[in-house]
């Protein structure tokens, strides 16, 4: 069996910043009103909606 040759990959030194709770809620707040459709979510879930009724056998 022939050996792998995989590329080696550095690590980048990239500097972690840990978010103080402040600025997390902003990205939490601004992602949910920028990101979030509510109309969209709302006909999403309607969809998902079961309306026949079933029975488990």
């Amino acid at each position: 069996m022939d050996d792998l040759k995989l590329p080696i990959i550095k690590d980048l030194e990239i500097q972690k910043r840990v978010l103080s709770m402040d600025e997390y809620l902003e990205f939490v707040q601004f992602n949910l009103k920028h990101a979030f459709d509510k109309e969209a979510y709302a006909e999403w879930k309607k969809l998902r909606a079961v309306d026949v009724p079933f029975r488990l056998t």
